[in-house]
C-alpha cells in the first residue's frame, strides 16, 4: 500500500516566498489564462526538448471526464488536505471539485523531451551534467534557464498552471534519466494562500508525495518513483509512459478553468445534461477544438511548419472528450500560409537586419504579400466569430528568437482594397544578440521592452532591430518614407489627395532632396492669372502594390507652370539608409523607374530625364518605382527648366 502525505511550506525564519507572491510573477499579462498556459507549456516542452537526431517532440493535449475507479483513485492521492481551521483556497477547492457531478482534467504532455530529472531536493548539489529540472519546476521559483537559445527565460510561466485550475491543483508525471537509468516520477503541487495554524505561518505551497527520508526537512515529501508512479499513473488513466522512448512530462490541470464550460454552469437548469455529460455536447467539444487549436497556431505555428527538408520541428495532438485530432498543418490555412511563406524566406537568412552602432547581424527578415480578397480560414471564424485570434485580414509581422515561437506580432490596419502580409523576424543566434533580445521579454515572454534593459548595446541591439522592423511594415502598408514622415502619414488619415498636393506643394517648395524650383521669379503684368513661378511639389508617397511579384511603390508630383511650356525633370530613385540614401540595396540591385504618368498619359524616360509639354497650368504626375529587398526608397525630382 503506497503511502501519499502531504507536505505545507511554513515560512522559514529567514523568511521565503508565498503562494500568491508566485502566483502573481507573471505580472498581468494581456493573454487570456488558456492562451497562457498552452504557450509557456509549449515553450518548456520544447526547450526540454532532447535534440538527437530524427527525434521530434511531440506535444499532446487531452480534456477528459474522470470514470469512477480514475476519480477514486484522485481521492486517494489527494485525501489528505490543508487544515479546515486554515480557511485555506486549496482545501475547499479540492472537496468541490470531487463533489461535482463529473470531474473533468486538462492533460497536457510532452515525449521525446528529457523530463524532469536531477535530485529532489533543492539543498542538494549537481553532479557533472545532471539537470536540476525537477527541483526548478517542482520546488524554486524564478531560476535562470539553462537552456542555450531557449524560449525560457525565468520560470516564472509555470504560474499559468495554477491560475488554470480552480482549485490551484496539478498534478505532476514525468519519465526522465536519472544516473543513466529511466525513472518515473509523480508529485502532486498547488499554490493556494497563506494561512496560519498552530501557532505557525505557512506559504501556502503544498505537495503530495511520498515521506522524505531526508534528516534536514523530515516533514517535506518526495514524488512517487518507478513501479509506485506507474501504478498510480495506470489507475488515473494518464498517458502511458512504459519505454525508454516515452520520456517526457504530463501536467494534469484538476478543474480547469474553461470558457466554454463555465459558459454552461452559468445556466445550470437549461444545461444541467450537457454539465453532467459535457462530451455530449457536440458544440461545446467542436468550440474546446477550435479554440485550442488556433491558440496554439497563433502563438507557435512555426513549430508546426515544416523545414526546407520537410521534418516538421514539432508534432502536436489535441483530444476533446475522446475526440483527437492533429493540429493542422499551418501552410495550407489561410491567413497563416503568409507567416509560413515569410518564415521559410527568413529561414534562408537572405535578408539581412544590422545595427550601425556597433555593426552587429541582429536576425534575419521574410516578408510576404497576397491578394487582399483571400479570407481567414472559416473553420475559427464560423464558430468562435469576433473571439477569434486570427484576423480575417491579416497585415502582422511576427518577432521570433531562434526557438522559433512567436514572442509578439506587430501588426498596422489594412486600409480598403489593400493587399494583405505576413512578416517574420528571427533575431541572431549569436548569444550576445539572443540574450540582449531574451533579456528584454517580460517573465511572459510576451513582448520586447528595450528599456529594460540596463546594458547599452542590448538596449541599441532591440531598438534598432524594432525600428526597423516598423520601417518595413510601413513599405508593406503602403506608406514609404519620405523626408517627413508625418506627412506621409496623414495620406492615410482622410485628407484627400487634392488638398494634400496643394498643401505639401505651398510648404515644400526649394532646392534639395525631394523636388526643387527650378526657374527664377519672372514678372507678369497686373492681372495675369499666370503663376509668377514653375513649381514642383516634393514627391509624395502613395503606397506600395504586387504587379507581376514585383513590389512598386507610387509616388505624386504636382507640377504648376505656363501652358504649352516644354518641361524637363530629373528623375532619381534611392535606397533609404541610416546614414541618408544609397543607389543599391543590400542585395546589389538598384531601385528602378517603371513608369511615369502625366496627367493619366505614358510619357517615358531618356537617362532619367522626364521630358513634356505642358498642355495647363497644373500637371498630376505619377510615377512608378521598383523596390529591390524590400528596403523604403526615396524619389528625388528636379524641375531642370521649361520654356
Amino acid at each position: 500500500m503506497i503511502s501519499i502525505n502531504i507536505h505545507s511550506e511554513p515560512f522559514r525564519r529567514d523568511g521565503n516566498i508565498s503562494a500568491e507572491g508566485a502566483s502573481k510573477l507573471l505580472g498581468r499579462p494581456s493573454l487570456s489564462p488558456l492562451e497562457l498556459l498552452l504557450r509557456e507549456t509549449l515553450q518548456n516542452s520544447w526547450d526540454a526538448s532532447i535534440g538527437e537526431k530524427n527525434a521530434v517532440p511531440s506535444f499532446k493535449i487531452r480534456v477528459r471526464n474522470l470514470n469512477e475507479t480514475e476519480k477514486l483513485k484522485f481521492q486517494s492521492f489527494f485525501s489528505e488536505l490543508p487544515p479546515d481551521e486554515a480557511n485555506e483556497s486549496v482545501n475547499k477547492g479540492l472537496k468541490r471539485f470531487f463533489n461535482k457531478p463529473n470531474q473533468i482534467v486538462l492533460e497536457i504532455c510532452d515525449f521525446g523531451t528529457r523530463g524532469l530529472g536531477g535530485p529532489f531536493s533543492a539543498s542538494e548539489s549537481l553532479s557533472d551534467l545532471e539537470s536540476n529540472d525537477f527541483v526548478n519546476f517542482v520546488k524554486n521559483i524564478g531560476s535562470p534557464r539553462d537552456i542555450q537559445l531557449g524560449g525560457g527565460t525565468y520560470g516564472f510561466g509555470k504560474s499559468s498552471l495554477f491560475k488554470m485550475s480552480k482549485c490551484n491543483t496539478v498534478l505532476i508525471e514525468t519519465l526522465t534519466r536519472n544516473k543513466n537509468k529511466t525513472q518515473n516520477r509523480m508529485i502532486g503541487y498547488a499554490l493556494g494562500s497563506e494561512f496560519n495554524y498552530k501557532g505557525k505561518r505557512f506559504t501556502g505551497r503544498h505537495w503530495w508525495g511520498t515521506k522524505s527520508e531526508s534528516l534536514e526537512e523530515p516533514n517535506s515529501v518526495d514524488p512517487l518513483i518507478d513501479d509506485s508512479a506507474k501504478i498510480y499513473a495506470k489507475e488515473m488513466g494518464l498517458m502511458t509512459r512504459l519505454n525508454s522512448s516515452r520520456t517526457g512530462t504530463s501536467l494534469i490541470i484538476l478543474d480547469p478553468n474553461l470558457e466554454d464550460l463555465e459558459d454552461l454552469e452559468d445556466n445550470n437548469d437549461e444545461n444541467q445534461l450537457a454539465i453532467e455529460r459535457p462530451e455530449e455536447n457536440d458544440l461545446l467539444c467542436k468550440k474546446l477544438m477550435i479554440r485550442i487549436q488556433e491558440i496554439l497556431l497563433w502563438h507557435a505555428w512555426p513549430k508546426f511548419t515544416p523545414n526546407e527538408d520537410e521534418n516538421v520541428p514539432m508534432k502536436c495532438t489535441i483530444s476533446i472528450f475522446g475526440n483527437t485530432k492533429n493540429l493542422p498543418d499551418p501552410r495550407y490555412i489561410s491567413p497563416f500560409n503568409l507567416l509560413t511563406t515569410s518564415l521559410n524566406k527568413a529561414r534562408k537568412k537572405e535578408d539581412e537586419i544590422f545595427s550601425q552602432r556597433p555593426k552587429k547581424l541582429l536576425g534575419y527578415v521574410g516578408v510576404q504579400k497576397f491578394s487582399y480578397e483571400s479570407e481567414a480560414d472559416p473553420r475559427f471564424r464560423k464558430l468562435l466569430g469576433e473571439e477569434s485570434l486570427i484576423p480575417d485580414k491579416l497585415s502582422h509581422f511576427a518577432l521570433l528568437r531562434p526557438a522559433e515561437l512567436v514572442v509578439k506580432y506587430i501588426s498596422r490596419t489594412l486600409e480598403e482594397g489593400q493587399p494583405q502580409w505576413g512578416g517574420v523576424f528571427i533575431c541572431n543566434n549569436d548569444s550576445e544578440i539572443e540574450q540582449s533580445f531574451a533579456r528584454s521579454e517580460p517573465p511572459s515572454h510576451d513582448d520586447w521592452n528595450p528599456q529594460s534593459l540596463e546594458n547599452n548595446y542590448q538596449r541599441t541591439y532591440v531598438n534598432q532591430a524594432l525600428t526597423k522592423i516598423k520601417e518595413k511594415i510601413k513599405i508593406l502598408s503602403g506608406i514609404n518614407s519620405i523626408e517627413n514622415q508625418e506627412e506621409n502619414d496623414s495620406l492615410f488619415e482622410g485628407d484627400s489627395l487634392a488638398k494634400l498636393a496643394g498643401d505639401i506643394g505651398r510648404s515644400l517648395i526649394g532646392k534639395g532632396f525631394g523636388g526643387s524650383d527650378g526657374s527664377k521669379e519672372r514678372t507678369q503684368s497686373s492681372g495675369s492669372s499666370k503663376p509668377k513661378i514653375s513649381r514642383l511639389t516634393k514627391p509624395i508617397a502613395l503606397g506600395t502594390k504586387l504587379v507581376d511579384e514585383k513590389l512598386i511603390a507610387d509616388f505624386y508630383m504636382q507640377l504648376s507652370t505656363k501652358k504649352d511650356n516644354m518641361v524637363d525633370i530629373n528623375l532619381k530613385s534611392f535606397v533609404k539608409t541610416d546614414d541618408g540614401k544609397e543607389f543599391f540595396a543590400p542585395n546589389g540591385k538598384s531601385p528602378k523607374i517603371t513608369k511615369v504618368l502625366v496627367n493619366n498619359k505614358e510619357e517615358f524616360l531618356e537617362e532619367d530625364k522626364l521630358t513634356f509639354k505642358q498642355d495647363s497650368d497644373n500637371s498630376d504626375i505619377r510615377v512608378s518605382v521598383e523596390i529591390p529587398d524590400y528596403v523604403a526608397v526615396y524619389l528625388n525630382a528636379e524641375l531642370l527648366n521649361n520654356e
